[in-house]
């Protein structure tokens, strides 16, 4: 995969900077010349108008896949993206302005056509808008169809959303010249294209962005083939994220890493894995075919899957060892997580955002790496957040058909059969933890598409193994980042947070909102956060479901008093509680619909009916038998009790 991959170049360009050259792009006869429907279209269109109105500076638009043409120098075959870049093409057609030069170069199509006639007559035709509707399509050119179709869709766009206004339409072409912008890679001249094509189209496989930061990083470490392929391997293991880091890294190099890793420091040795690889290069990167690496393959042979599959399920495994696991983070997070790392360890500036889909976009802004050791450190940077990523982090962990919990499931070296070869085990926690309800906290109450908290938390990991201490460092850094009045964003207060050490800090905490009558409006975070106060406080004091008890995704509130109570409901309260935190508790959408107007007594008896409490401020307001305003004030003032102790 690294020879397909470690020479392809990879920029962000936009539309001006496509004008300002000499480049045509030519639709391969094996390439299918238009197929999206009216939805693709007008999505599109929607999309970029959406961003011209919020004026935003950047609209990435995807990806194209290109290949230079072995006879014109400036002409590159589009391999992927074309149905994008063809509406794109179209849309510039019609408004003009300041996209004229983007439709053609030098009086000759920008876009062409290889081995069509009629698809190269119309769209040269297209650019002279007095003979373009006139012009006859046979009936047996679909495509063609398809693409007046569009145009007909794109003039209906003008006409409704720019009003056919000359100036909307010259602002617009100008925002779409400027800010619009498109990934383009560029694989090399030799790759089988038609074999590429297949597999793109036919199965929907697409090179990744972290793929083609992976080739990027890669092409760095010029000493030796067999140096990048070794490295190429610690990436491919980091990028799997639907299973342990250990297993993906056995099934990479093809033998036991067990004796690599120290139970004691909770280490792997990353240069003993380097030079066992040394000494198994032949049998680990036997050559594969383009579709096997597109497909992930690993062997390629029955002896070397079964190989394989004695690697995953070893004599000795436990049930809970085959448990499926899923990953709380794509890899292309945990890839701009470890750059923040990266970034703060060298004295660098932190990036502005998390944001997956703007990966090549911010490693190409923030991360400078030009020589091989730069590329090898950040390779290694990557393996150890790996590492601390799975050995301390939560993972959903599916422990029956249909139920996943978070767990931390620990990492054991065992001696096989009482001889002096080890094998590496995951295995369940003997007890709930802390540590792992606390982050699950953290997950349901926070975007799952950023997850700020765990940058320093990783940070932090990398050297420190112990988890009685990280557990500690969590529970501050929970404290600092949600509970404080410190108003900067969250990447700003993650990145003050990996200046300081957080456990002697004496921070204020500002919970006097929960005082207000808010309602809905209360930040779903106090309601989270106490779940996880009221078991860490009293666990000891409750029962065995108490200590049991898990974090589950909760989206609604619930008015334990209904906003709309019954004649009959002898416990309601006063409308100037019903929007008390006393009153609130969060539930699933679910459940808030069908007991919402419920009374008071009904829904206790419910609660109280389940085999287990799903929220624990649910369960000490139904220890009561009745309901009132004391008994609401009470409670209220009870639960900001218990953050107080915590606090202290």
């Amino acid at each position: 995969m690294e020879e397909i991959l470690k020479n392809i170049t990879s920029e962000l360009i936009s539309i001006d900077d496509i004008i300002k050259t000499s480049h045509q792009y030519n639709i391969p006869r094996y390439q299918r010349l238009f197929v999206w429907q009216d939805e693709q279209v007008n999505t599109l269109l929607e999309d970029l108008h959406e961003a011209f109105l919020a004026d935003k500076s950047l609209f990435y638009l995807g990806g194209i896949l290109i290949v230079k043409n072995k006879k014109e120098a400036a002409q590159f075959d589009l391999i992927d993206g074309q149905q994008r870049f063809t509406t794109l093409w179209l849309l510039s057609i019609e408004l003009e302005n300041e996209l004229l030069p983007f439709t053609h170069i030098n009086e000759k199509l920008r876009l062409r056509f290889s081995i069509r006639k009629e698809a190269t007559e119309y769209f040269e035709n297209a650019l002279n808008k007095s003979i373009v509707d006139e012009l006859k399509i046979s009936s047996t050119n679909a495509s063609l169809h398809r693409i007046i179709n569009a145009r007909t869709l794109i003039r209906k766009f003008i006409e409704q959303k720019l009003k056919s206004s000359k100036e909307q339409k010259a602002k617009f072409a100008n925002f779409l010249r400027e800010k619009v912008k498109l990934i383009v890679s560029e694989v090399p001249q030799d790759t089988d294209l038609n074999k590429l094509f297949e597999v793109i189209n036919n199965r929907g496989v697409q090179l990744q962005h972290h793929e083609i930061l992976k080739a990027s990083i890669l092409s760095n470490i010029l000493s030796n083939k067999q140096e990048r392929i070794r490295f190429g391997k610690i990436w491919n293991a980091c990028a799997d994220m639907e299973n342990y880091v250990e297993r993906n890294m056995r099934m990479e190099v093809g033998f036991n890493i067990s004796p690599c890793f120290n139970k004691w420091e909770e280490t792997f040795n990353l240069n003993e894995m380097l030079d066992w690889m040394k000494g198994n290069y032949e049998k680990s990167t036997k050559a594969m075919d383009l579709n096997s690496i597109l497909e992930g393959k690993k062997f390629d042979d029955e002896e070397e899957q079964e190989q394989q599959d004695n690697f995953e399920f070893h004599p000795e495994a436990e049930d809970d060892e085959l448990e499926e696991v899923r990953s709380i983070l794509t890899f292309p997070q945990l890839l701009l997580h470890t750059l923040r790392i990266y970034l703060f360890q060298n004295g660098k500036r932190d990036i502005n955002r998390i944001n997956e889909k703007e990966l090549l976009l911010t490693f190409k802004n923030y991360l400078k790496i030009e020589d091989e050791t730069e590329a090898k450190n950040f390779i290694r940077l990557l393996w150890e957040v790996r590492v601390c990523f799975d050995l301390y982090i939560i993972k959903w962990v599916k422990t029956e058909p249909n139920e996943e919990v978070h767990l931390i499931k620990k990492l054991y070296k065992n001696n096989q059969y009482k001889k002096q070869t080890y094998y590496l085990q995951r295995k369940h926690p003997e007890s709930n933890e802390g540590f792992a309800l606390l982050q699950s906290m953290l997950y349901h109450s926070q975007q799952i598409i950023t997850h700020y908290w765990l940058t320093p938390l990783l940070n932090k990991a990398l050297t420190c193994r112990n988890r009685d201490e990280l557990y500690n460092y969590l529970r501050h850094l929970d404290n600092y980042l949600f509970c404080t009045n410190d108003e900067s964003n969250l990447p700003e207060r993650t990145w003050k947070i990996m200046r300081k050490e957080l456990n002697g800090e004496d921070l204020s905490y500002d919970y006097e909102l929960l005082d207000k009558q808010q309602g809905v409006g209360f930040p779903h975070y106090w309601f989270y956060k106490l779940e996880f106060v009221l078991w860490f406080l009293l666990k000891d004091e409750k029962d065995a479901q108490w200590k049991d008890f898990r974090m589950t995704a909760k989206n609604s509130v619930e008015h334990v008093s209904p906003q709309t109570p019954k004649r009959e409901d002898r416990y309601a309260i006063s409308k100037d509680k019903l929007n008390d935190f006393g009153n609130l508790a969060l539930v699933s959408r679910s459940i808030n619909s069908e007991a919402g107007n419920n009374i008071y007594t009904t829904k206790r008896s419910e609660f109280l009916a389940k085999a287990k409490p799903d929220s624990l401020k649910s369960a000490l307001i139904y220890e009561n038998p009745t309901w009132s305003d004391k008994l609401c004030d009470e409670h209220r003032e009870e639960m900001k009790s218990y953050l107080e102790k915590y606090f202290k």
